[in-house]
């Protein structure tokens, strides 16, 4: 399972497809798992890392309504994505230019205009951000 960092700039070709950055993913694997992501983007993971969400999931009540209603959203958005011989993953859903983001586990991928918006937010909150995140931590 990968470790994803960094923001890359892309253009999808004619046909949507995403050259993947090759310092983003050094090996790729056959497939990706694309799952519908949060502040509308893509989220992509490799299978050991698809795998590893799907667990966590599924330790989760069923029987809690919010639980079924986020594994039905995810489990119907879920795509397989091949990686073609030079690299590329193929977007229907996409078109133009792209932000890809490494997330740690997976990566994400933004039009570019709602990353730009997403991002606007995150970096004016930033130090607000990191005290939540510390307040949770003991939590």
């Amino acid at each position: 399972m990968g470790n994803y960092f960094g923001t890359y700039n892309r253009v999808l070709d004619d046909k949507h497809r995403l050259q993947l950055p090759s310092k983003l993913v050094g090996e790729l694997p056959a497939r990706f798992y694309a799952i519908k992501g949060h502040e509308g983007a893509i989220a992509v993971f490799e299978e050991n890392g698809f795998k590893a969400f799907l667990e966590d999931l599924k330790k989760r009540s069923y029987l809690d309504r919010e639980v079924r209603a986020y594994t039905r959203a995810v489990t119907a958005s879920t795509n397989i994505l091949d990686v073609d011989s030079h690299g590329r993953i193929s977007l229907p859903s996409l078109e133009g230019e792209v932000v890809v983001i490494g997330v740690i586990d997976h990566f994400e991928i933004f039009s570019k205009e709602n990353y730009e918006e997403v991002m606007k937010d995150s970096v004016m909150r930033f130090d607000e951000l990191a005290q939540t995140i510390a307040d949770h931590e003991g939590k």
